[in-house]
């Protein structure tokens, strides 16, 4: 019997870690299981929907808002000045809205009087209002504006958010003196530019209140920290802003607002 002889066969095994092989397997099953949701969920969403609209801009929220009533301003006035002023019932019209300041929060100008036996507080040392002469800018060591009881004002008392001056935390006021004229009325920035095309204007930072004022018509607008007097027949330009704060002088070289010299009260020796 002849025996034939078959070579034997060789086999290579190529063992791979089983770590390997893990996560292989769980990297397979997190795709199909992704493919599946996205399928899933785009077959439940059908056809894609349009993006949403834009917010409206600050001009559109403001005419949104409702007009002002003469109880809500008088609750206003009562929030601010806590029956210290009453708006003067013989004015008409006696309050005006509009963004004066430019935050796109709408604001409430109010004609106002002081309240009998109240001038103690209209003219309290550390009022929540800020009193303002737009005829008579706020100088260093100027002494603070009072009140009269004879005194005709306007309070213009600052919007917070979407409620505007409605909100209870608005409460940023300004209360001008001299300020109140005839044929008073809210100038939007809009109307305010198109009056005065070619003329020398101030920076506008919201909506004005146009009047008569003095005998000659002009505006009241917001000048970053005051009110002030606009004449279109007279203007010249916006004065120049120094840094100065109480107790501080600032040198006369307008080119270095930052050095100072501090008033010292140094005692002479005798």
């Amino acid at each position: 019997m002849r025996h034939s002889l078959v070579p034997p066969r060789c086999t290579t095994t190529v063992k791979l870690p089983s770590s390997r092989i893990k996560i292989g397997m769980v990297v397979l099953v997190a795709t199909s299981s992704f493919v599946c949701a996205c399928t899933s969920r785009e077959a439940a969403k059908g056809p894609a929907e349009p993006p949403p609209s834009a917010a409206a801009p600050p001009s559109q929220q403001l005419s949104q808002s409702p007009p002002p009533n003469l109880v809500e301003v008088q609750e206003a006035v009562r929030r601010v000045f806590k029956g210290a002023a009453l708006v003067d019932s013989t004015r008409d019209p006696n309050f005006l809205a509009g963004d004066f300041n430019g935050d796109g929060s709408q604001d409430i100008a109010a004609i106002l009087k002081p309240a009998a036996g109240k001038l103690a507080q209209m003219n309290e040392e550390f009022p929540r209002w800020i009193v303002r002469d737009p005829f008579s800018p706020a100088q260093p060591g100027m002494p603070p504006l009072r009140i009269a009881a004879t005194d005709v004002l306007l309070a213009v008392i600052h919007g917070y958010g979407q409620n505007g001056w409605r909100d209870p935390q608005a409460s940023q006021t300004y209360l001008l003196k001299n300020a109140v004229g005839s044929e008073v009325k809210t100038f939007p920035k809009s109307d305010f530019m198109a009056a005065n095309q070619g003329k020398k204007i101030p920076r506008l930072l919201g909506d004005s209140i146009g009047e008569v004022l003095r005998g000659r018509s002009g505006y009241l607008y917001f000048a970053e920290a005051t009110y002030s007097w606009y004449d279109p027949k007279t203007f010249k330009g916006e004065p120049e802003k120094r840094l100065t704060h109480s107790g501080v002088t600032a040198r006369t070289n307008p080119s270095d607002l930052l050095n100072m010299r501090v008033k010292r009260d140094i005692p002479v020796e005798k």
